[in-house]
């Protein structure tokens, strides 16, 4: 981590939101399990406290993370209705993001508003927006850090809070099988399984319950898999004709990527997915190789085993053979 960011750790934090009536809570676009469960906790934290907290993101809840929506608290950003509601925010919790930009249209107003900018994140190579950034790149997740956050502070873990929290570890350490997935995080998720929360019916509404309209768009995109370097990387293509004839989004993407990865012989993979706006890349590793470095090369970044890229544009078979290029090399070395 660069020193000439204002890192914090969890007493300043709790000390800047001791100070803060109004509170805004926002996440990365396409928001994940992680992100979610990491806001829902705070929420339910802060709004213990009299806070007047909100959260507003650039994008809507994913139908199947929907179980974390029971209350309505999500608001999707409308300039209209929400542009004012940051600029005048005490405080701006940034949840499981560490760049401007990862905020999209809401950027602007984020970083205009008069209140202080607050990251809590667990991912590598953090740009300078906020006046505080509590990062623990070691932590499995936002999720874990909120746990930390929230046991330092007292309070008193609900089975609506734990539900949150679960759903954010269990969803980006993989069903607990990433490398970041340590006998501490196991005493987590029993304190956590401790409120009654069911494990059995989290993983059938986050996994298991796909409309066929997704499962359609999966068969797709594993027909026109591709395997390079000797068998040893994947690639795999969504295109917006896919969307279109299937019916899907790109929230219907979401764990795709790891089909790459559950091919014999296969190290490293990526997924690319067309948008509007270019390409979106998610790369994932088995752990020989970094792929947050190969990310970086297209303007990424992310964590050493799963990260994640945009380019802007670019025909679809140049970018996998670049991509595959890359892989090459990359597996090259490591042997």
């Amino acid at each position: 981590m660069s020193d000439t960011l204002p890192y914090i750790d969890i007493p300043a934090l709790l000390e800047t939101l001791s100070g803060a009536s109004r509170v805004v809570l926002t996440t990365h676009v396409n928001p994940d399990g992680d992100a979610l469960g990491s806001e829902a906790a705070m929420f339910t934290f802060l709004s213990s406290r009299g806070v007047d907290v909100r959260i507003i993101n650039a994008d809507p809840v994913p139908e199947n993370l929907s179980l974390l929506d029971d209350d309505s608290m999500f608001e999707t950003w409308d300039a209209a209705a929400h542009r004012d509601v940051l600029l005048d925010a005490d405080v701006i919790l940034c949840l499981d993001f560490n760049q401007s930009d990862r905020v999209r249209e809401m950027e602007e107003s984020m970083l205009g508003g008069r209140g202080q900018r607050v990251v809590i994140d667990h991912h590598l190579h953090p740009r300078p927006f906020a006046d505080g950034y509590l990062t623990v790149t070691e932590a499995s997740s936002t999720a874990e850090i909120v746990y930390d956050i929230l046991a330092h502070a007292g309070f008193d873990i609900d089975r609506h809070t734990a539900l949150a929290l679960y759903v954010g570890i269990v969803t980006d350490t993989g069903s607990f099988r990433f490398e970041r997935t340590t006998p501490r995080l196991h005493r987590i998720t029993a304190d956590l399984l401790e409120t009654g929360i069911e494990p059995m019916s989290i993983h059938r509404r986050i996994y298991d319950d796909y409309p066929i309209e997704r499962t359609m768009l999966l068969g797709r995109i594993l027909a026109g898999i591709e395997r390079r370097c000797d068998g040893r990387a994947s690639l795999l293509a969504v295109t917006r004709e896919m969307f279109v004839e299937t019916g899907t989004t790109v929230e219907d993407i979401e764990n795709i990527v790891n089909y790459g990865l559950a091919i014999r012989g296969v190290e490293v993979t990526a997924l690319l997915t067309q948008l509007d706006e270019g390409w979106k890349i998610s790369f994932r590793s088995r752990g020989e190789i970094a792929v947050n470095d190969i990310a970086a090369e297209f303007g990424g970044g992310g964590h050493r085993l799963a990260s994640g890229a945009r380019v802007r544009n670019g025909d679809l078979g140049e970018l996998k053979d670049r991509i595959a290029e890359r892989f090459c090399k990359a597996l090259g070395e490591s042997r």
